[in-house]
């Protein structure tokens, strides 16, 4: 499945200045994965050096704040929109 993903102003750089990104996968992690596979500087950004999801990276899909442990869970349809952010903390 074929889907947009929208890049944070921070990752352009990574992606050759793209705002937005085709994403292939049934799942927003395989979505993740792909991604980096396609612009191997991203993956840097996206995981950690056992291959995990970094903690501070944050989705929205389908208006939902979706956070790195329900990745492997959120199904994903062809042609929805993924925005990939930061999640943000402090006080």
């Amino acid at each position: 499945m074929t889907v947009r993903v929208y890049m944070p102003p921070v990752l352009r750089a990574v992606t050759g200045g793209k705002r937005e990104l085709e994403a292939e996968g049934a799942t927003l992690h395989d979505i993740l994965v792909d991604l980096a596979n396609k612009h191997p500087p991203l993956a840097l950004h996206l995981f950690d050096e056992q291959g995990q999801v970094r903690r501070h990276i944050l989705c929205i899909h389908a208006s939902s704040a979706v956070r790195p442990c329900d990745f492997g869970l959120r199904r994903i349809e062809s042609g929805d929109e993924i925005t990939i952010t930061n999640a943000l903390a402090g006080g």
